[in-house]
């Protein structure tokens, strides 16, 4: 391969823990914004019963990432099953930090997974807390605050049926991180503030 590959985390991957416990991913990721995709609760897997984040194309908007450099490997692909893996060009790609510029991403390669269906939350298939904390938890490790409230307010679809599992023995989401109190209201708070 030339170049590496950096694959732009919009869910679960934001999170050192969920990346590094289930996908063995422990290089340091990038904080980036990406322009021309929406982010939604619209992703399902036949065999998990929850809703997750999935994105689409959408002019005008962004979200709110990181980079995380990576090889496309089958471990990679079983994580992110239900989505196609697809290039996006460099010049959607803004980094957060000035200091984060490196030469390696002259030559790289961008890459997001895009969901091959868009379905709304409902009874069956809720967005899981235990899914929403591994998401934000992840946000403030890489961008603080700001990153977690432009996460907040720049997703869709929030009013999908949603439980709290965060104290279920088995939570839905099965790669999530564990939120102690602090980062439980932390994350309530701005929850609550973005009126979510």
């Amino acid at each position: 391969m030339s170049g590496t590959d950096f694959l732009i985390g919009y869910g679960s991957l934001l999170s050192a823990y969920s990346r590094q416990t289930y996908s063995n991913l422990h290089m340091p990721v990038i904080p980036v914004m990406v322009s021309g995709w929406q982010r939604g609760w619209t992703t399902r897997y036949g065999d998990e019963a929850a809703t997750y984040l999935g994105v689409r194309p959408a002019a005008g908007a962004s979200l709110s990432a990181a980079l995380v450099p990576t090889h496309i490997t089958d471990e990679l692909r079983h994580r992110e099953r239900g989505y196609d893996f697809t290039p996006v060009g460099g010049d959607a790609v803004r980094l957060l930090h000035a200091d984060a510029a490196t030469s390696e991403l002259e030559t790289a390669r961008f890459w997001i997974v895009v969901n091959r269906e868009q379905l709304r939350a409902d009874q069956d298939h809720p967005i899981a807390q235990s899914y929403i904390d591994t998401c934000l938890i992840g946000c403030l490790e890489t961008g603080g605050a700001p990153m977690a409230r432009h996460f907040i307010e720049s997703t869709e679809l929030w009013d999908g049926h949603r439980v709290d599992d965060r104290d279920w023995p088995t939570p839905l989401y099965p790669r999530g991180t564990p939120a102690n109190a602090a980062q439980r209201s932390e994350i309530d708070t701005l929850l609550r503030a973005a009126g979510v």
